[in-house]
């Protein structure tokens, strides 16, 4: 498998941190599918996890806790 660049993993990801724990997310549900059912049965799960996100195959939201607690506070 090639190698990543850091600058193409952080067009998809808004720093390294984020980068780091959105791989580690994504290689988690990869390691619980059957390797048939991956994108390459081969591939090790962290470094798949990278190349999908750095291809832009994996969607995600943040919700920020603040917001959530200042909208709940409102509705009150």
């Amino acid at each position: 498998m090639e190698q990543l660049k850091k600058n193409n993993l952080l067009k998809h990801a808004k720093n390294e941190y984020l980068g780091s724990v959105l791989a580690a997310k994504v290689a988690r549900r990869l390691h619980a599918m059957h390797p048939d059912q991956r994108p390459d049965a081969e591939a090790k799960v962290t470094s798949l996890a990278l190349k999908l996100i750095t291809d832009g195959e994996v969607e995600y939201k943040i919700i920020e806790p603040e917001e959530e607690a200042a909208e709940d506070l409102d509705n009150e």
